[in-house]
């Protein structure tokens, strides 16, 4: 049983790509990140995320014919190519790009990767922690608009990026710690086989704080199980203070956290 558990939160560590001191996020975050402060700089869509395409999420038969295109156009240096080559079989139709400021929600739109003065303005007032929605519309060039298996010539994808500051907030000593706390505090006190598909169910959201102490701590998604989710709570609450992020000029800010326990949506 405790084997199960154990191979589920190294699981969901290998998804996300965790590493605190690779420079890589923390579990929970399956979104591509953007710093806070970088989005002033960005001009293009490709500024915000140069692995858009990587990225885009599109329908199975959508993914497929793009990426046999792909190969087709560019077949020597295919795994080679910028990931931005992408644009020269693609003709965009629309990006929209929407954000978070202030709880509202705002959107702009264009004709292509270029940003407009108003993308800029909504993506530069994105709230911390939050996520930008960037959805594209597009054909292919050449007259290729036809897609096979459809009666779609314009397909549609959808990539979302979180904002994150400058130096994430961190887990005293570190990625093996927190690890370890997670085994010591969470894991190794669950001892019904059920517990492994309701901990799989559960998503936990906290906030670092300026000062390093865990606040707002709350399940956003249940496991159904009273005592699993008040095990999860009680162990992020009692976490130790943690180095708080800060932003490009060492001044310390929040950082919110989402854990998802069965691999769900993170930020």
């Amino acid at each position: 049983m405790k084997k199960s558990l154990i191979t589920l939160l190294l699981l969901l560590i290998l998804i996300s790509g965790f590493s605190q001191n690779s420079g890589n996020y923390y579990f929970g975050r399956l979104t591509p990140p953007v710093k806070k402060e970088k989005l002033p700089e960005a001009t293009t869509i490709h500024d915000m995320l140069p692995s858009l395409w990587i990225n885009l999420v599109l329908p199975y038969k959508d993914r497929v014919e793009l990426e046999k295109r792909r190969k087709m156009e560019y077949a020597v240096g295919y795994y080679l190519y910028p990931l931005d080559g992408y644009d020269n079989l693609v003709d965009y139709v629309s990006v929209e790009i929407s954000v978070i400021c202030n709880g509202q929600v705002l959107t702009s739109q264009s004709t292509n990767e270029k940003l407009t003065a108003g993308q800029k303005n909504i993506i530069n007032t994105a709230d911390m922690g939050s996520d930008i929605s960037i959805k594209i519309k597009y054909t292919y060039k050449n007259g290729q608009k036809d897609n096979p298996g459809s009666d779609r010539s314009i397909m549609e994808g959808v990539v979302v990026v979180t904002v994150i500051p400058e130096t994430e907030a961190e887990f005293p000593g570190g990625f093996n710690q927190l690890t370890k706390y997670m085994m010591e505090n969470i894991i190794n006190k669950i001892s019904k086989e059920s517990s492994v598909e309701k901990i799989q169910r559960t998503i936990v959201k906290f906030t670092v704080d300026e000062q390093g102490q865990i606040v707002d701590a709350k399940i956003s998604n249940t496991s159904t199980d009273q005592k699993i989710d008040k095990l999860i709570l009680d162990a992020m609450n009692k976490m130790p203070v943690w180095r708080p992020a800060e932003n490009s000029k060492g001044i310390k800010v929040k950082q919110e956290f989402t854990i998802p326990f069965g691999g769900g949506i993170g930020c």
